[in-house]
């Protein structure tokens, strides 16, 4: 990628026009990583970007992902995690808050660890600061050797603070996406969130010609539970529950809280058939008290119930599929609770409230 002749590059118009770029895509991008992109994007007008990278301080460590390249093929891809010291470059400059610039990397003798070279020979990296902490580092990268002149690495570091505020803000604006859609208390999805991927996902099994399986769970008795050992016992069980449920699925699947002591999951690509088959070790597992130990004490004896239906051999639209498992919950609660039951193509059921 190299920059854009054309445009007055490294002046300070093509400075000006690239602030006003980087604040435009900061209040149009839809999460942090596309920001990421956008950013790298507009460094290129300024000089050589062959590669860009951002490593997040996140847990004490740096998680680190290339936000632009060949490699990221418009998506950011993972670059790996790296323990927060100087062993490699970019943990230097977060630990030592200070840029770096480098013109010769395969002669570098500095650093243990590094990011995956990718043939990139000159590289510049700022640290990003919000609030007088560093909360990361940002790397722009080229192939050829001596890529960056004095003024470039200058003008990188008058970015700093800007890119550090936007990183920081997209953050915060992301991480309250992420609360507005998890449900309080189990940590799973919350039911809006999951009406909207049940549309997605719908959709997306129609394009693909692929099935969508749905399975609605239900805690058998929980008003007893609450009833008996009260609420912060009833909260621990769908904790409990919740936790073991999300821990079980594939990372494409979803698990949502649906509502009260009801749970649903989304399947993409799965069947009735192989849906059934996690519903039962789901089922079992749960009935073992498999996972977590439950708390506060009092233990309780935990069984769930599971409706099982999948589009498009049950259900044609999303509502209807919803619906299938739900009935096919009814059953399972109305044959004694603690087992799994399919969806019955064309019965339309019952829709009489369970307990």
């Amino acid at each position: 990628m190299e920059p854009d002749e054309g445009a007055v590059a490294g002046g300070a118009a093509g400075v000006l026009v690239s602030l006003l770029q980087m604040a435009s895509a900061t209040a149009a991008a839809e999460n942090l990583d596309r920001l990421l992109a956008a950013i790298a994007a507009e460094l290129e007008r300024l000089f050589p970007v062959d590669r860009a990278d951002a490593a997040l301080v996140e847990d004490g460590i740096l998680a680190a992902s290339i936000v632009a390249g060949r490699a990221t093929a418009g998506a950011a891809r993972a670059a790996g995690r790296y323990p927060l010291d100087e062993s490699h470059h970019l943990g230097w400059v977060v630990s030592r808050s200070q840029p770096l610039w480098r013109n010769d990397i395969p002669a570098e003798l500095r650093f243990r660890e590094t990011l995956p070279r990718a043939k990139m020979v000159s590289d510049m990296a700022i640290p990003l600061r919000s609030h007088g902490r560093v909360t990361g580092a940002f790397r722009v990268a080229s192939r050829r050797a001596h890529a960056y002149e004095p003024e470039d690495f200058d003008l990188l570091r008058r970015l700093a603070d800007f890119v550090a505020v936007a990183v920081e803000n997209q953050r915060l604006l992301d991480a309250n996406r992420r609360m507005a859609e998890v449900d309080g208390l189990t940590g799973v999805c919350n039911h809006r969130h999951f009406r909207t991927l049940l549309l997605r996902e719908g959709e997306r099994a129609r394009q693909l010609g692929q099935p969508l399986a749905l399975v609605m769970v239900d805690v058998d008795h929980f008003k007893r539970v609450n009833d008996t050992h009260g609420h912060p016992m009833g909260d621990a069980v769908l904790r409990h529950v919740a936790g073991l449920l999300a821990r079980r699925v594939r990372r494409s699947d979803v698990v949502a809280r649906y509502g009260g002591e009801e749970f649903v999951m989304l399947l993409p690509g799965s069947d009735a058939a192989a849906a059934a088959r996690l519903a039962e070790e789901l089922r079992a597992a749960i009935a073992a008290g498999s996972g977590a130990a439950i708390e506060p004490a009092p233990p309780v004896t935990v069984t769930a119930s599971f409706g099982v239906a999948s589009f498009p051999v049950d259900a044609a639209t999303e509502a209807a599929l919803v619906e299938a498992a739900d009935r096919a919950l009814y059953r399972a609660k109305h044959a004694g609770r603690n087992r799994v039951e399919r969806a019955v193509p064309g019965n339309p059921g019952s829709d009489t409230r369970r307990g």
